[in-house]
């Protein structure tokens, strides 16, 4: 998405849903600029919360990713994203425990794995998992307040059920195929082939994200029927989409 297309979308969901759920807008950018602009126009249209990731590709040091977070934190309160497998660039402890003085320091999304997420709840720190396939144990064993997910956009009940009606192994293991299937290819591919599966969005791609091969696709309309449809978002039938159906777009 553009950014004018990014804003657009954080104040449709708070026009939408503002008043019965927090919006978190994702305004984060590797230029400090870019993220102070977006942010502020975030919050100009009604979002709760900033998610802010640490600079990627031109990565900083120590001290310069400090500096990016505390030009930000001002303006809101604020998760901050640590996904060093799309950054390229770990946000150490030093950094999160620096910034923490901040009073809209709202947490941590954190990918790094569970032994991090206990190190910060030990802190005091709230954080929430950024690993589906880990969450169950990140809630329940390591601390972890809940999820920042991707497979709840399919099963939002689901997950609901798995991060706060208790430990819940038999329902973790359930879903486990799921959460391979849905990242076999960076998110978000597995996730838009899904949604156009289930009849829930159009099977429009903006390159560079293509769907998912026709056997991929068939796989999922069987994971679908072993969890049962109706945990599923939407109302239309699973289908198996042919390659002809999708639409790929490059300029838009």
């Amino acid at each position: 998405m553009s950014w004018d297309e990014h804003i657009m979308l954080i104040g449709h969901t708070v026009n939408c849903f503002g008043a019965s759920i927090k919006v978190i807008g994702n305004t984060g950018s590797n230029s400090t600029q870019e993220a102070i602009h977006a942010t502020e126009q975030g919050f100009a249209v009604g979002m709760h919360a900033a998610l802010h990731i640490n600079p990627y590709y031109g990565k900083t040091s120590l001290e310069g990713m400090i500096s990016h977070f505390e030009s930000v934190l001002p303006m809101g309160p604020t998760i901050i994203y640590n996904v060093p497998s799309r950054t390229g660039q770990d946000i150490p402890p030093l950094v999160i425990q620096s910034v923490a003085r901040s009073p809209n320091l709202a947490g941590v999304k954190e990918c790094v794995g569970n032994d991090r997420i206990e190190q910060y709840t030990s802190d005091g720190i709230i954080v929430w998992s950024g690993n589906d396939d880990q969450c169950h144990d990140s809630r329940w064993d390591y601390g972890a307040t809940g999820v920042i997910s991707v497979t709840s956009n399919l099963v939002p009940g689901l997950i609901r059920e798995l991060m706060f009606c208790g430990k819940n192994p038999l329902l973790n293991s359930r879903l486990l195929p799921l959460i391979e299937w849905l990242f076999h290819e960076p998110n978000p591919i597995g996730l838009n082939t899904a949604l156009a599966q289930l009849g829930v969005v159009r099977p429009v791609f903006r390159l560079p994200y293509v769907p998912l091969p026709l056997a991929k696709r068939v796989e999922f309309v069987n994971i679908v029927k072993k969890l049962g449809r109706g945990n599923f978002v939407g109302e239309k039938d699973v289908q198996v989409l042919d390659d002809d159906d999708f639409i790929l777009i490059g300029r838009y």
